[in-house]
């Protein structure tokens, strides 16, 4: 009888031990989870908000739920050091001579030939002609888009203006304005101005916002007449957890999101979801990148509806207005 109830006894007592065991991993586990709160804040401006009333009440699934990762990379921006001498040999490379004027945000030269401006805060730089600044007229000799790209490239890279990691995005031909019109007021949309663009991706992901960006602006018969960048340059910084799908879509119902074409409560079937990077305007100081989600759909009228909420759980963000800060004047063009 004993040599039977021995070893039921010891297989007892494992039990009772792998039990405990378990118990304590999955308390080391919980610790472990728990510590990834500790991660340091992440500084980020409040998020933008579209100025309409548009806002969506109800989130319909019309797609499988993405498989998204559980941790993405949040990137540290660099800020660049600049100097007089280095915004003078750049600006004397595009055929500008005279003085830098240094100002709080910005070195500047302004001459005949043009003006080339650079922000501090992030290296961008804005080259305007006068042939850019009073270009309206439709242009009667538009170049094909190989033509326009090549060109564009042979001229970032000769003046020293291209980025290592740019690529080329399209050439934008939606600068227009009305030619042939008549008298009621009525005429064909033509090009005014030939937008080039270059951009870059982040980690494999999409990187959007106003940046990264660098634009080359060609007038008529292929002529350039300016270029500008929305460029920060970045390094890794450190994983961080990111929420889940069904926690962004609450946090766009609550209105935590950029919402764009929506109307007051609306009902929107999802159509796309996934994770990208954003990039802040010139004049913002953006001390880290971090993910996003932007959720893609259609509202009942068939309309195409966008919210960007922030893909970092708020306990791991410390949401501070941006000072004022004067930037330098930019260059609108249609996206």
């Amino acid at each position: 009888m004993k040599r039977t109830i021995m070893p039921a006894v010891g297989m007892l007592a494992i039990l009772i031990l792998a039990f405990f065991g378990y118990q304590f991993t999955g308390k080391i586990t919980d610790l472990n989870r728990n510590a990834k709160t500790s991660l340091p804040k992440l500084t980020v401006r409040p998020i933008d908000k579209t100025g309409s009333a548009g806002s969506i009440a109800n989130l319909k699934m019309d797609i499988e739920k993405p498989d998204l990762p559980e941790k993405v990379m949040v990137y540290k921006v660099r800020k660049p050091i600049i100097t007089k001498d280095q915004v003078l040999i750049q600006a004397n490379n595009l055929g500008i001579s005279g003085e830098v004027k240094e100002s709080l945000v910005d070195f500047s030269i302004k001459s005949q030939n043009g003006d080339y401006i650079v922000d501090k805060e992030t290296g961008s730089f804005h080259y305007i002609t006068d042939d850019f600044k009073f270009r309206a007229e439709p242009l009667k000799t538009i170049l094909s888009d190989e033509e326009y790209k090549k060109l564009a490239t042979d001229f970032l890279t000769e003046k020293g203006l291209m980025k290592a990691k740019a690529v080329f995005r399209d050439v934008n031909k939606g600068n227009v304005t009305l030619a042939n019109v008549n008298d009621d007021g009525n005429g064909k949309e033509v090009p005014f101005m030939i937008e080039v663009r270059f951009s870059r991706d982040l980690n494999g992901m999409e990187w959007n916002g106003v940046g990264p960006k660098i634009s080359v602006y060609f007038g008529e018969n292929g002529k350039i007449t300016g270029a500008a960048s929305v460029w920060r340059e970045v390094e890794p910084y450190q994983e961080y957890p990111i929420i889940s799908l069904d926690d962004a879509l609450a946090q766009i119902k609550e209105g935590n999101a950029q919402i764009f074409n929506a109307t007051p409560n609306d009902t929107v079937a999802v159509k796309e979801v996934k994770l990208i990077y954003i990039s802040d305007p010139i004049g913002y100081h953006q001390e880290f990148v971090i993910p996003y989600y932007l959720v893609r759909g259609t509202n009942n009228a068939n309309n195409s509806v966008t919210a960007l909420t922030r893909a970092i759980p708020e306990n791991l963000l410390s949401i501070i207005p941006p000072p004022p800060y004067t930037a330098p004047r930019g260059v609108k063009t249609k996206k």
